[in-house]
């Protein structure tokens, strides 16, 4: 109550949540029961009386008074080593430490040279201590990633992998400073070292691996496991009476509650802490995942942020032997899922809608999850390949979530797509539906450009834009999910997905609003909801993908219809230049990446006619080609404009080469209608006709090929013509019928 309250400002024009949170401080009256400091504050902001604080509550319990709150009370002086000696802390490890060994950056935390990395990635170097309460660039996220303190984790890796001291006595030294400047707060913080999720992150992510890979070094004193004691309580007492939002911090605060707790079975009320968190993560959890195991959120970093913490639940009750709900460690094991499924063949996940701006290999989480759930397909993932067993199908749909994946085969020379088909998002959103990223010959062709800041920049404003993802625009307007909150958790239209041994099929639309996104605007823009895209897409597995786009609309007049690519940039994190644009060609009616020693991408329309092609890197007012990974880079953005009418159709073969490969074939148009597309596609090695139709057609002639049914690609390049495709019901070339 007290939580919400603070984040609505205590606004008077809340009547419902003033008479709570008078109702609460009434009862807590005539109980002579002690209360929040906070309710009673907020009760005198509301109602306008000043009223008795003796019954206010205080979340801090001293030191000295520690044992009061113990089943067994010790005396201060005894309770470290009574903590230092529990044998089971030291297997309470969370698999996140084995993400982050840079030994040059522990190095650097050693001189209290300290990397951010909460949306950001900066360097800032301290002086003798670390200030805690730092903000730079008025960016609350550099507190954010003080306070979350995940350098430590860094310590723990390069401690496990070298063995030096240094490490273990940076982090005993790193704790102590925290604790002694971060004393617990009596009431909310909405910012700063006690801010919520930073409370669960630190107990759910952070600590528990420094305990269990330093607590019995000499730097991890009887005086420091004492102290980590106290602010283990702290965290608890400041958890159970505060809160973040319905979201990922929710599930982050519980699991630090509940990870906090099992770490502390000395005290009297353990099983009461556990119980309530618990309950809350089984609130939270029945609607923050979806059936098939994708967080709400719908991105790659804010699923892996979450379920990290979920998953130290389920670490730390193992060592402590607790039984946890089936309920939970069952959907905990189907979260794990799709670090296997949504990885690119080089490991890396996809980075759609907001995700840090650090590539991430979930190798370790999923080493970490084929342990506890003894699954022998995240044990493949986790090894690369060199152990377990191969999951048993390639391309994978989470149909609830509407996110689909394309692939031929597993390994690193397979090819991968990525498509989103999604609801907006319960946070964390970009304007993106019907988005994809494309992976081929060994790297990221067509990527999603992520988002590096949450500073209220130009950069931030793009990235969270629609010019910045793979959809379409119409007359300068792009998706405008924001202002509907019914598209946070589900979508109008319907997704189709079909999987099968030689090629997969996604189609998808967006039937919402539209609008001009311009950057400080400050009223709403206009928006239009007439406009429909239904996009479909058709991989023939390991060869090359179609893209089909048909835009909608009720006039007759005409506009500008825009498709939008973004090639992805290429990685040396190695380099003096962590990221660079490449180079591409544009001239010719195609999109052609041209850069040596690597694969490459053809992007070929079938329509030609009319069609401007530009390429935009690094501009700004307005924002176009950027990439927000390792940092903010100019990247390509290139743009496929036409002046037409509804319906529109934009059609484009996606065709990935090899090293050293520079041919790519012709793409033909051989009849579109409103209701079909066909087209040719002819080259070295290739002969296919493709066929997309929408249900009900009638036959479809073109040249001697007659076709009847939803999709169906004709292919004449071989000794023997075949077709395949989805509900043919008749394929006839010259006399002969194929199918």
């Amino acid at each position: 109550m007290a939580s919400v309250a603070h984040q609505r400002k205590a606004a008077l024009e809340k009547q419902p949540m003033a008479d709570c949170v008078r109702v609460m401080c009434d009862v807590a009256r005539e109980s002579d029961a002690p209360i929040l400091a906070d309710l009673i504050t907020l009760e005198e902001r509301m109602w306008g009386q000043l009223v008795d604080h003796s019954r206010a509550e205080r979340l801090h319990i001293k030191p000295e008074d520690y044992g009061t709150q113990m089943i067994s009370p010790v005396a201060l002086s005894e309770l470290g080593g009574m903590l230092k000696r529990r044998a089971w802390q030291s297997d309470a490890h969370t698999p996140d430490n084995k993400m982050q060994l840079d030994l040059e950056d522990a190095d650097g935390i050693c001189e209290n040279l300290v990397t951010l990395r909460a949306h950001m990635l900066v360097r800032h170097q301290f002086g003798s201590d670390i200030d805690w309460h730092l903000r730079l660039f008025d960016d609350v996220e550099s507190t954010v990633s003080l306070n979350a303190m995940p350098f430590i984790r860094n310590l723990v890796s390069a401690f496990q992998t070298t063995g030096d001291d240094k490490y273990a006595e940076t982090a005993a030294r790193i704790l102590r400073s925290w604790y002694a400047q971060c004393p617990l707060p009596n009431h909310w913080h909405i910012q700063g070292p006690w801010r919520t999720l930073e409370v669960g992150n630190r107990q759910a992510n952070m600590w528990p691996s420094a305990v269990a890979t330093m607590g019995g070094h000499e730097a991890f004193d009887e005086n420091l496991h004492a102290m980590l004691a106290h602010s283990r309580l702290d965290h608890i007492r400041y958890a159970m009476a505060f809160c973040g939002g319905a979201n990922n911090w929710y599930q982050v605060e519980c699991s630090g509650l509940a990870v906090a707790t099992l770490f502390s079975p000395e005290l009297m009320l353990a099983d009461t802490y556990l119980r309530v968190a618990m309950r809350r993560l089984r609130w939270i959890n029945s609607f923050a995942y979806y059936d098939d195991g994708f967080q709400f959120e719908l991105t790659h970093g804010y699923h892996v942020f979450p379920t990290s913490s979920l998953f130290s639940v389920v670490q730390a009750a193992k060592v402590r032997e607790v039984e946890l709900p089936e309920d939970f460690t069952s959907l905990v094991e189907r979260a794990h899922e799709m670090y296997l499924f949504a990885a690119q063949p080089n490991h890396i996940l996809p980075t759609f809608n907001d995700c840090n701006p650090n590539p991430m290999d979930p190798a370790a989480l999923l080493g970490a999850a084929a342990e506890a759930f003894d699954r022998n397909d995240f044990r493949w993932g986790a090894s690369r390949g060199d152990e377990g067993t191969a999951p048993d199908h390639c391309s994978h749909a989470w149909d609830d979530a509407g996110l689909y994946v394309m692939r031929n085969q597993w390994g690193e020379d397979g090819q991968h797509l990525f498509f989103d088909g999604a609801p907006w998002g319960a946070s964390h959103q970009h304007d993106d539906k019907l988005n994809f990223a494309l992976y081929s010959h060994g790297r990221l062709l067509i990527g999603d450009p992520n988002i590096y800041s949450y500073a209220a920049t130009e950069l931030t404003h793009y990235f969270k834009s629609a010019r910045a993802h793979n959809v379409v625009m119409v007359d300068g307007m792009g998706q405008m999910r924001r202002f509907d909150d019914e598209a946070k958790l589900k979508t109008k239209g319907e997704n189709t997905w079909v999987s099968e041994d030689a090629f997969d099929f996604v189609g998808s639309e967006y039937c919402e609003a539209w609008g001009e996104n311009r950057f400080g605007a400050e009223e709403q823009p206009e928006l239009v909801e007439s406009i429909v895209h239904r996009r479909a897409m058709f991989y023939v597995k390991g060869e090359y993908w179609i893209l089909c786009d048909r835009i909608l609309g009720e006039d007759s007049e005409s506009h500008t219809f825009e498709q939008l690519f973004h090639p992805a940039p290429i990685f040396d994190l190695e380099g003096d230049v962590a990221m660079r644009a490449g180079e591409i060609e544009t001239d010719g009616g195609r999109i052609v990446t041209r850069d040596e020693g690597m694969g490459n991408l053809s992007i070929l329309p079938v329509d030609t006619e009319g069609l401007e092609i530009t390429a935009k890197k690094g501009e700004t007012s307005p924002a176009a080609g950027w990439y927000g990974l390792m940092g903010e880079f100019p990247a390509w953005e290139v743009s496929c404009t036409r002046e037409g009418t509804y319906p529109n159709r934009m059609d484009a073969v996606l065709w990935p080469m090899a090293e050293g490969q520079t041919e790519h074939p012709s793409v033909e148009r051989l009849y579109a209608d409103e209701r079909v597309t066909a087209f040719e596609i002819k080259g070295k090695g290739i002969h296919d006709i493709f066929f997309l139709c929408e249900e009900g057609c009638s036959e479809v002639a073109v040249d001697d090929v007659v076709f009847s049914g939803r999709l169906g690609v004709v292919r004449r390049g071989g000794d023997e013509v075949e077709a395949f495709g989805i509900a043919i019901k008749k394929v006839m070339v010259g006399e002969k019928e194929i199918r």
